[in-house]
């Protein structure tokens, strides 16, 4: 493993709160519109796993998920479980209310075997990766 490979994120990070300060990330973070569930998503061997974070639902029938060719596209409201209006919130990075993600898939998949389960705030979604999704070599003509 290569230890002398930079970490580009956290380096830029880094940089960055040693010039603009540590106060920088809080202020800017306030000026990007939070527009909703945080998400991952990562490939394995066998599927592409998507992982949402969606705190608050009480079950998961106010999730609704749909496969359309090779984009995911996942649906639903997190409700505000507290009762404060948005004009008292002085600081706001959680995402609360209607939501649509769309996400285009990195491989092609297959629409059967798809697994999703929602436990504890978290929506974990795999879908296998498409076994016949085979590469063809095409030959360039003079």
């Amino acid at each position: 493993m290569d230890n002398d490979k930079p970490n580009l994120p956290n380096d830029y990070f880094r940089e960055a709160s040693e010039v603009l300060g540590e106060d920088f990330w809080q202020e800017i973070g306030q000026l990007i519109p939070v527009t909703g569930p945080r998400i991952d998503m990562y490939q394995d061997a066998a599927a592409i796993v998507v992982l949402a974070e969606l705190p608050g639902l009480e079950n998961r029938d106010r999730i609704q998920l749909r496969l359309e060719g090779q984009t995911l596209r996942i649906e639903g409201e997190i409700p505000r479980l507290y009762p404060v209006t948005d004009n008292r919130i002085l600081v706001k990075e959680r995402f609360f209310g209607r939501f649509e993600r769309t996400l285009a898939l990195p491989k092609p998949v297959s629409e059967t075997g798809v697994v999703a389960r929602y436990s504890r705030g978290l929506l974990v979604v795999e879908l296998p990766i498409e076994a016949s999704a085979k590469q063809t070599n095409i030959p360039i003509r003079d």
